[in-house]
C-alpha cells in the first residue's frame, strides 16, 4: 500500500510525497503538488499500474522506449540544460556508438553490467583509452537519468571501471599535416574555412572563443584582440599581420565569424580532416598545434602558458610532455658545449682545449 505523507515547500503551496514500491519491489516517492484528495487519486493510479505491470497487463517503463528513443530525450535535456553545442556533440558521439553496438531500437531494459563492458572491449579495438573513458562517462550521465525519470529503477553502470589511460600524449598535427589541410582547403575554394583555421591556429584560441556570441567586432582593438575563455576569463592576443588581414577582410560582417560550432565541426573535421588524411583529430586539436609550434620556436613555457589561458603552468607542460623532454635535452646540450671541460692528466687537472 502507497503511503502520503504531506511535504513541507519553501514557496508556501501545499504539496504531499506518495511512497510506494515498484514492479521490482523497489522503494520510490513522487511528490505531487495540490491538496490530499489529488495526492489520494495519483496513489491509488500508481497502485494500479504496478499491479497491472507485476501481472503483465503493462509493459514496465523500462520496455516502453527504445533506447534510441530515450537517447533522443536526453540530448535535449541537457541541450535545455544550458551545454555547450561542442558539448552536446560529444555526448551524441558517444550515445551513438553505444546505440550502434547495442541497437537503438532495444529496450533500455536489456541494458546490463555485462553489456556495457562488452561495449567498453568493443570501443577499445577503434578508440584511444582517453576516448572510451569519455564515452564511459557519458554512458553513465544518460543511465543516472534514466533512474531519476523512473525509466529504470537501478543503473546497470553501476561496478563499471573506467580504462586505465597511460602517459598523456597531446595531439597536435606535424608540418606535413598542416600543409596537407591547408591545401585541401584552398583547392576546395573554401575561403571562409580557410580563415577559419589560420585564425584558430595564428591564436590558440578554443573553438567557440571566436564564435558568436563570445566573439564580436567588440573584441577587436587596434592592437590585439580579446578573447572570452574558460572561467569568465578574458585574455588579450597581439595581432600579427595574417590576423589582421582576416579581419579587414570580413569587416562587412556582423561578426567577424558568423557560423555556429556544429556548422564548424563538420567543415573543419568531417570534410577537411577527412579530405587531408587526418585522423584522431579534432577542432581542439588546432589550438594544441598552436602551443606546440610556440614551443618548437623556443617560446619558454610560462609565456606560452600565458598565451593559451591555461589555468597554471602545470597545464601546459601536462599537455607538451613530450615536446618539453626534448627541449630540456637540447638545454643540457648546450650546456654542454657552452661550460670549459676538465681533463686529467699525469695526475693533474686542467680545462681541456
Amino acid at each position: 500500500m502507497a503511503s502520503i505523507i504531506k511535504h513541507p515547500r519553501r514557496d508556501g503551496k501545499t504539496a504531499y510525497r506518495i511512497y510506494y514500491f515498484d514492479h521490482q519491489n523497489k522503494r520510490r516517492s513522487k511528490i505531487v503538488i495540490g491538496n490530499k484528495k489529488k495526492a489520494e487519486s495519483i496513489a491509488h493510479r500508481i497502485e494500479i499500474e504496478v499491479q497491472d505491470i507485476k501481472s503483465g497487463l503493462k509493459p514496465s517503463p523500462s520496455d516502453k522506449e527504445s533506447i534510441g528513443k530515450l537517447v533522443d530525450k536526453y540530448l535535449k535535456h541537457i541541450q535545455g540544460a544550458g551545454k555547450q553545442p561542442s558539448t552536446i556533440i560529444r555526448y551524441k558521439t558517444s550515445l551513438t556508438a553505444f546505440t550502434d553496438y547495442f541497437s537503438s531500437e532495444k529496450s533500455i531494459g536489456k541494458v546490463t553490467y555485462a553489456v556495457i563492458e562488452n561495449f567498453k572491449s568493443y570501443r577499445l579495438k577503434t578508440c584511444s583509452s582517453s576516448g572510451v573513458n569519455v564515452d564511459l562517462r557519458h554512458l553513465r550521465g544518460f543511465l543516472n537519468h534514466c533512474v531519476r525519470m523512473g525509466v529504470i529503477s537501478e543503473s546497470p553502470y553501476r561496478g563499471v571501471k573506467q580504462v586505465k589511460v597511460g602517459e598523456h600524449i597531446v595531439r597536435f598535427l606535424r608540418e606535413a599535416e598542416i600543409h596537407s589541410l591547408l591545401f585541401e582547403v584552398h583547392t576546395g575554394q573554401d575561403d571562409d574555412i580557410m580563415d577559419l583555421i589560420q585564425f584558430y591556429l595564428h591564436t590558440g584560441a578554443r573553438a567557440n572563443e571566436i564564435l558568436p556570441p563570445n566573439f564580436t567586432w567588440e573584441s577587436v582593438k587596434k592592437d590585439y584582440i580579446e578573447l572570452y575563455g574558460k572561467g569568465e576569463k578574458t585574455r588579450r592576443i597581439g595581432m600579427n599581420d595574417t590576423i589582421r588581414k582576416i579581419l579587414h577582410k570580413r569587416r562587412d560582417l556582423e561578426f567577424p565569424f558568423p557560423f555556429k560550432y556544429e556548422y564548424v565541426y563538420s567543415q573543419i573535421v568531417r570534410k577537411y580532416y577527412k579530405r587531408a588524411g587526418i585522423k584522431n583529430a579534432n577542432l581542439h586539436t588546432l589550438r594544441k598545434t598552436a602551443g606546440a609550434l610556440l614551443i618548437q620556436q623556443g617560446v619558454d613555457i610560462y609565456r606560452v602558458s600565458r598565451f593559451l589561458g591555461h589555468s597554471s603552468v602545470v597545464v601546459t607542460e601536462r599537455h607538451y610532455t613530450d615536446l618539453l623532454q626534448k627541449e630540456y635535452s637540447d638545454m643540457t646540450a648546450a650546456l654542454e658545449n657552452a661550460i670549459p671541460k676538465i681533463s686529467e692528466t699525469a695526475g693533474e687537472w686542467h680545462l681541456a682545449s
